[in-house]
């Protein structure tokens, strides 16, 4: 599968220069393209899903972890999660233990802009203003 950066590479080769109006509409387009793509892909998902539900409930009634159609197989399998109950708890935890692989890498970036408007540093943590562009409807 290609990198989403050498794919905008190649996105970018085939575009014409920039002309601000054009551009702000071709984007306007593509967004509400996109948006409908995205209602169709949680339409997929849903039966996807119930789908997946109903097959799962029928193996298992008839005492088994695997099936198979023409074009493909399944297999049900097991993992082990941690669903928490009480954070507190968690968080007590891992301070006692240094348990600190329990978590993902990813600070919260409300918590982190809130400290930096506090004009309170974090160690490790650089402010980092990320860019974005608003797109807007003109109702045209």
């Amino acid at each position: 599968m290609a990198s989403s950066a050498a794919t905008a590479a190649k996105v970018a080769a085939k575009l014409t220069p920039v002309v601000i109006g054009p551009t702000i509409d071709q984007l306007y387009v593509l967004r509400e393209r996109k948006r409908e793509l995205t209602k169709e892909i949680e339409t997929i998902e849903a039966e996807y899903s119930v789908l997946e539900e109903q097959l799962m409930e029928k193996l298992e009634k008839e005492g088994t972890t695997k099936g198979n159609g023409k074009k493909a197989s399944v297999s049900i399998s097991s993992t082990v999660v941690g669903n928490v109950t009480d954070w507190d708890q968690v968080y007590a935890y891992v301070k006692k233990t240094g348990y600190f692989h329990l978590f993902q890498r990813r600070l919260s970036d409300l918590a982190v802009r809130e400290l930096f408007a506090k004009g309170k540093q974090v160690p490790g943590v650089e402010p980092f203003n990320k860019r974005r562009l608003n797109l807007l409807s003109t109702g045209a």
